[in-house]
């Protein structure tokens, strides 16, 4: 039996500047951090040893489309840290509207310090026929 995989390393981050913006600035903020920590890198999965690649256009997404608060936006700043030392959850199926080239979804749980409580996080990554693996940017604080 393997033994279980525990997250070593728990990042933080603070929502104090970011509760003062509004909604437009929140998602402003949203890909400037992108931007500035996620921006074509590859992060390399401890548990499961997957290379999850960031594209440069993958904060768009949350930043335009997706719902946004404080929480959300904070947690952009230490996306690599958690995809590397996040734990392997479960392998969802393709929805019926994704496209052919992708497989599915290997999704996954990290924790983070939000204002000094420990929150869990969903992240998702989509699984391509190429054998590639790209961080989808839905970051979803998990109940």
């Amino acid at each position: 039996m393997a033994a279980k995989y525990v997250q070593k390393v728990i990042p933080s981050v603070t929502t104090t500047r970011l509760q003062k913006l509004t909604l437009s600035e929140l998602r402003k903020e949203a890909l400037r951090l992108y931007e500035e920590y996620c921006t074509n890198k590859i992060c390399q999965n401890k548990h499961i040893g997957i290379p999850i690649q960031l594209k440069n256009s993958g904060g768009r997404k949350t930043a335009r489309g997706e719902a946004i608060y404080s929480k959300k936006v904070a947690i952009i700043k230490c996306l690599p840290c958690l995809l590397e030392n996040a734990t392997y959850n479960n392998f969802g199926k393709p929805k019926e509207k994704d496209p052919n080239s992708l497989i599915g979804y290997y999704n996954f749980k990290a924790y983070v310090l939000v204002d000094g409580k420990k929150e869990c996080v969903r992240l998702s990554v989509k699984a391509r026929i190429d054998g590639s693996f790209y961080y989808n940017v839905e970051v979803n604080k998990a109940k």
